[in-house]
């Protein structure tokens, strides 16, 4: 065996048991880890199984039919579990058959957690309420659009959550939305956020959200603003919620009032961060990831991603890929964090054209507006209100809001 960082190889010559034995190979897993890859290739004639196992017990198996899998704590190559990835691991070998000269080589390789961009969706339907199309349709269509991560918020009902994706490749958070008479609101990371979702008056849809949030959800107030008797809020806003929906869908008269709603909040001293979700339903022709958040995240874990909504590490824009904003260098602050006032702000936006408008906005207001010169364009200023957030427009169509920079 060689060792070099995070990458072990084996070079398997010697099988004591012969056939339908087992080989295991040992690596341990620090708590830095985000992701287990295991390959493999053997030589013909002989055949060898593949399988994982963790502190004794196997995490999965996948027979001598997959060359390449991987384990995360939220994703894994379908035959094998996601879940904690720190502890001591073996590559487990079956020898179901053992040619003459028989050599089997692995390679494990373990990718360190590492602070990035993730972008998803944080609110869209599937056929378990009224999205009309499958789970696995859904989760299709958002890796169609791009998305590292997707949210199934369906209407009252957590059935949707216990279908297991098949493509490691995109992260499904479980998730509901809670539907009352008297607004919309989403608990997402909980397979059950709460033991009964019925609500008779607009205080238990506080009382709702409390249990909610002692249960460990992440919760978003959906379009507050929304032009129909159930779906504007209507339960207040002293209630325990992490951040609030300001671009739902298609750019409408609802998200201009959470818009300034949200401003007035920031305003008034309030630190709530802001979202945006497509609401995708197949009867109202929306696509995922329109808009999307593009969240700062320390790992590829659900667990760190609501942590980054909740910090308000997040960009909210009109698509997945086309437009991105974050802070020119690592040193500077990061949308949703605190700095000294004075500090300096440097926000780089990409993916800008003709015509497009980049606006500062503080607790004055706008107070700086500059136009799209080039597709890639760095705004630099100073921290010196209370707050300084960004906005990206194309004359009355907005296309991308950044969380603020508060000051200390």
């Amino acid at each position: 065996m060689a060792f070099a960082g995070t990458h072990f190889d084996y070079t398997v010559t010697d099988f004591p048991g012969g056939d339908k034995s087992f080989v295991e190979l040992p690596f341990a897993v620090p708590e830095t880890i985000e992701r287990i890859e295991v390959s493999y290739a053997f030589t013909s004639g002989s055949v060898i199984d593949l399988g994982l196992a963790r502190n004794g017990r196997m995490r999965g198996w996948s027979g001598s039919e997959r060359g390449h899998v991987t384990v995360e704590g939220d994703a894994a190559t379908p035959g094998y579990d996601a879940g904690p990835i720190p502890g001591d691991w073996h590559v487990v070998l079956g020898i179901v058959k053992v040619a003459e000269g028989a050599r089997v080589d692995v390679t494990v390789r373990l990718i360190e957690r590492k602070a990035r961009w993730f972008v998803g969706e944080l609110h869209s339907h599937s056929e378990h309420s009224d999205g009309g199309v499958t789970v696995l349709d859904a989760i299709y269509r958002a890796r169609q659009a791009g998305l590292n991560f997707v949210s199934i918020t369906d209407h009252n009902t957590i059935s949707q959550n216990v279908i297991r994706p098949d493509d490691p490749a995109i992260l499904v958070f479980p998730a509901m939305e809670l539907t009352t008479y008297w607004g919309h609101t989403n608990f997402h990371g909980l397979v059950q956020p709460v033991a009964d979702w019925r609500c008779h008056t607009p205080a238990e849809v506080g009382d709702k959200m409390i249990e909610a949030r002692a249960n460990g959800a992440t919760i978003v107030i959906n379009h507050p603003f929304q032009r129909s008797a159930g779906g504007k809020w209507q339960a207040g806003f002293d209630v325990p919620f992490d951040a609030l929906e300001i671009w739902n869908g298609n750019w409408a008269a609802h998200n201009i009032d959470a818009l300034a709603f949200w401003q007035e909040l920031l305003v008034a001293g309030k630190r709530i961060p802001a979202t945006g979700g497509s609401d995708f339903h197949q009867k109202n022709r929306r696509r995922h990831g329109r808009p999307s958040n593009r969240l700062f995240s320390e790992a590829r874990t659900m667990a760190d991603l609501l942590a980054a909504v909740r910090a308000g590490h997040n960009v909210v824009s009109f698509s997945a890929d086309d437009l991105t904003a974050e802070p020119a260098d690592a040193s500077l602050p990061m949308f949703g964090d605190v700095a000294e006032p004075g500090s300096p702000i440097a926000v780089c936006f990409d993916g800008l054209v003709r015509g497009d408008e980049i606006r500062a906005v503080t607790e004055h207001g706008v107070v700086r507006q500059e136009p799209a010169t080039t597709g890639c364009q760095t705004l630099e200023s100073k921290l010196e209100g209370r707050f300084v957030r960004f906005e990206v427009w194309h004359s009355e169509t907005p296309k991308l809001f950044t969380n603020p920079v508060y000051s200390d």
